[in-house]
């Protein structure tokens, strides 16, 4: 891009590394939670706080972007959630000061995730791009195996991130690549909003699977699926067109969500969720397509999450079973016809 070379690294293995370690920080609080006697409205404040951070990214990347580059902004962030962890171990008991650290944790996500799909992007392999969004379930698997190795004391173990404090001095990735005009904007897209809400929709429904097949159902199907979805983010960018690849997982995810939320079985959950986990390495492939500006992929996938404070919510009012399938097999469809509408046949 213009004659510049950014370090292989700053546009592949650091794009990867940030998504999947901002998701396990996002995460790993969920599994510390078995250790507490929070009320489950408490519960509920506690992992949905993250959301609200997340949604203000639109402001507050485009606003650091003007003051330092992208490296340093995915060091700093990733620093301070292991800071944020340490402290809200030893302030369990305080959940008045438990909240705000928590949408302090989103917002860091958010400049992490942000930072992390514009390298991507710029690095123009969908293979990259595919991997980075697979970090979310890499997070998953990694929240999960530290948890059981160290129980309690997971929010303690995220202290290995401190690391990233000491690569601040050594962040120089040239700004010309990435850089914000002097004066502070919104980034975001409508159009990308709106991809990103379709898109997500099977993700965060997801998050009622637990009390939809039981604990113990829901373990089973969330290892082997998570595990297998990662495969998925990587392969499905690798198909050629992206328009027929889009529009045959959508109407599959559909069909397989409207059954799964029907039935309630574990074997057709786990197609489901490989699916409609993968699907979102596609998202940002086809925003880009709709000549979206790279700046503004990750704020609006950011403010997109705050459907994952409202989804679970909303589907609750009335039969969530029904709901769910319904509202999963709408978000499809409606996908689909964005992408047939706006995505070309040879894309």
């Amino acid at each position: 891009m213009l004659g510049i070379k950014t370090p292989l690294r700053k546009t592949t293995i650091l794009p990867v590394l940030s998504f999947t370690l901002s998701s396990y920080f996002l995460i790993n609080f969920i599994f510390y939670l078995q250790y507490t006697d929070y009320t489950g409205l408490v519960e509920f404040l506690l992992i949905g706080a993250p959301f609200i951070g997340r949604a203000i990214t639109p402001i507050t990347y485009p606003f650091l972007m003007t003051k330092m580059d992208i490296e340093r902004i995915t060091y700093l962030s990733l620093g301070n959630m292991a800071i944020l962890d340490i402290v809200e171990f030893f302030m369990a008991s305080n959940t008045l000061v438990l909240i705000p650290l928590r949408v302090a944790t989103g917002i860091l996500f958010g400049l992490a995730t942000s930072a992390a799909v514009e390298l991507a992007t710029q690095s123009r392999s969908k293979i990259i791009v595919g991997m980075t969004m697979g970090g979310w379930a890499l997070g998953w698997i990694l929240a999960a195996l530290i948890s059981f190795l160290v129980g309690k004391m997971i929010l303690i173990a995220s202290s290995f991130s401190l690391v990233f404090f000491f690569l601040i001095k050594r962040s120089n990735t040239d700004k010309r690549l990435f850089s914000y005009p002097g004066n502070i904007g919104i980034a975001f897209s409508w159009k990308a909003l709106l991809i990103f809400l379709l898109g997500f929709e099977p993700a965060y429904i997801l998050q009622l699977t637990p009390s939809l097949l039981g604990e113990s159902n829901a373990i089973e199907e969330t290892i082997i699926a998570y595990s297998i979805s990662f495969i998925a983010y990587i392969l499905l960018p690798a198909i050629r067109n992206i328009r027929i690849t889009s529009l045959l997982s959508s109407l599959i995810i559909g069909i397989l969500g409207f059954a799964s939320f029907i039935m309630l079985k574990v074997w057709i959950f786990i197609p489901f969720t490989v699916l409609g986990l993968g699907l979102n390495s596609l998202l940002p492939i086809i925003i880009r397509s709709m000549k979206v500006e790279v700046t503004k992929i990750g704020p609006s996938m950011n403010l997109a999450s705050l459907s994952g404070f409202l989804i679970p919510s909303l589907v609750s009012i009335g039969d969530i079973e029904i709901n769910s399938a319904i509202l999963t097999l709408l978000s499809s469809i409606s996908l689909g016809a964005i992408i047939y509408k706006n995505l070309k046949i040879t894309t």
